[in-house]
């Protein structure tokens, strides 16, 4: 039996009173509010769950008796943002007896943000697999079918882990700036920028800030997987799932849809917790607040991420998938959080955080740095760092291998750390440049030796693994490359010939569109 079935007896009775009421309105009584009353709430959790056709008919059914309801109008409304009808939207909200039903929940500002937004955007459309993307800059279409691909299989693999089935289509909307993106959501601006948020999943879609708004973009294959375990939360739950739960899920299933890579857990979330412990930024897990993109500070955000990464993991691990299953069900039922833990699980939520932290200290896993910025006695500063390796990359751009290689030198001799990818990426442009290609190969050898996965560095390991006839290193290398920045032309044209493209189709257009960002070379003005 379907949920919306489950309301049967409670429409039947909302039919009732919309005849009473009809009858009452022929002879002049107020205008009718019944309908509201009864409906409103399982329209907005049909909403919520992403049942859109349940949704609709359940309106329209009400329409009939009450065509003018101004909470029935203001769910129509609702309705109408989630399936990115925003014009739709706009024009009920701007009905004043909507407006003062809406004066708490804001959705005539989003619906006006999302016309802004939407004005001239462009479309891709996946028919088969029932995915919509629109673009706000037709430049990044050229990311569809990796596009199309990762939602596909992180669908398949949510379906999997978490028992979620997926309504048609799944709609991305991609676009250019934060300012768009706080007008599609929702989401502060200020929040957006100081936490560092590229993609949100609400309003029943993702919208995802293009790659090509960073120079070297972000993981974004993975940043999709996180949103659209969001949506299948949300779907699971009604959109009754507590912040710990939403992010906790969304961290540990982001990249369940591919196979595991070297930068994988690194560092372990349980050393982010316990690094961030003695600066008093682990909170407690009930008061996150209503979004960790609203946290104060990107390291405050990077803690919280990783405390929920780590306590939805020690759960699974301790209590089973099918516990998280149920607690979905539980949550979906419209029991409290704690009620719905004790019947999944056998504990509450206070029982489980005991334990948790408990297993962060036994035996206590070493803490790892939240921040970069502290200096180390006897080494120059970061900004004389920063300094010297810009002078690297303006002479490597204007030819003057020697003179940056001298540079890139006393860079490592001042203290430059040697697990950057991005220092060791440019002295490995700089070696290959004079000739000197196995120690370039060695600074690329291993993604062991660096702290993170950076674009240019992925590249330049696939370009030298192809020139020694190692084909199947350099495809692997280019596609690392593109999850983190897929614009970046080394990765993008597997070359940094500017003549030479791919012969695949959609890699040469990938190439075209990468090169035609412009960015000077090693970043050089």
């Amino acid at each position: 039996m379907t949920w919306a079935n489950t309301w049967a007896s409670t429409w039947r009775r909302a039919g009732v009173a919309l005849g009473v009421m009809a009858g009452a309105a022929v002879l002049g009584a107020p205008h009718p509010t019944k309908a509201q009353s009864l409906l409103v709430q399982p329209v907005r959790a049909l909403i919520a769950g992403l049942d859109f056709p349940e949704a609709r008919a359940m309106l329209d059914a009400a329409a009939v008796v009450s065509p003018d309801d101004p909470g029935l109008a203001l769910e129509r409304a609702r309705l109408a943002i989630y399936e990115l009808d925003c014009d739709g939207a706009a024009v009920i909200l701007a009905r004043p007896d909507v407006q003062k039903l809406d004066r708490d929940s804001a959705l005539g500002d989003i619906a006006r943000g999302c016309q802004r937004v939407t004005a001239a955007l462009t479309g891709a459309r996946d028919a088969a697999r029932g995915i919509d993307v629109l673009w706000q800059d037709e430049h990044d279409a050229p990311l569809a079918p990796k596009l199309f691909d990762t939602i596909a299989q992180a669908r398949e693999a949510l379906t999997r882990d978490l028992g979620v089935d997926w309504p048609r289509p799944t709609r991305v909307v991609v676009v250019r700036d934060l300012l768009s993106l706080s007008a599609m959501t929702g989401l502060p601006y200020e929040s957006a920028r100081t936490t560092g948020t590229v993609a949100v999943a609400k309003w029943g879609r993702i919208t995802l800030l293009s790659p090509r708004a960073n120079r070297h973009a972000f993981p974004w294959e993975d940043t999709l997987a996180h949103e659209l375990t969001h949506l299948a939360v949300t779907r699971a739950t009604r959109d009754l799932a507590p912040l710990w739960l939403q992010e906790g899920v969304a961290k540990n299933e982001e990249t369940m849809w591919r196979d595991r890579g070297p930068f994988d857990g690194r560092p372990p979330p349980e050393s982010v917790v316990v690094g961030g412990m003695p600066r008093h930024l682990v909170l407690p897990l009930d008061r996150l607040g209503p979004s960790i993109a609203m946290l104060p500070s990107a390291d405050a955000a990077t803690v919280a991420f990783a405390e929920v990464t780590s306590f939805v993991r020690f759960y699974v691990d301790t209590a089973g998938q099918p516990a998280l299953v149920a607690l979905f069900d539980q949550l979906k039922s419209g029991r409290e959080v704690n009620a719905a833990l004790r019947a999944a699980s056998g504990s509450d939520l206070s029982g489980w955080d005991a334990r948790w932290r408990a297993h962060l200290t036994e035996p206590a896993p070493r803490a790892a740095p939240i921040s970069a910025d502290s200096e180390k006695p006897g080494r120059d500063s970061p900004r004389e760092l920063r300094d010297r390796s810009r002078l690297a990359r303006l002479l490597l751009a204007r030819g003057h291998v020697g003179g940056a290689l001298r540079e890139l030198d006393r860079l490592t001799s001042s203290g430059a750390s040697l697990t950057d990818p991005g220092e060791r990426w440019l002295r490995g442009r700089a070696l290959e440049a004079a000739g000197r290609v196995k120690e370039a190969e060695a600074l690329v050898a291993d993604p062991r030796q660096v702290s993170v996965s950076f674009g240019p560095w992925w590249a330049l390991r696939g370009r030298l693994a192809r020139d020694r006839g190692d084909e199947s290193s350099a495809q692997g290398s280019f596609l690392e490359g593109l999850a983190v920045d897929p614009l970046l032309p080394e990765a993008a044209c597997e070359t940094t010939q500017d003549a030479d493209e791919p012969l695949d189709p959609a890699k040469r257009a990938l190439c075209r569109a990468a090169r035609a960002r412009g960015e000077p070379p090693f970043d050089a003005d």
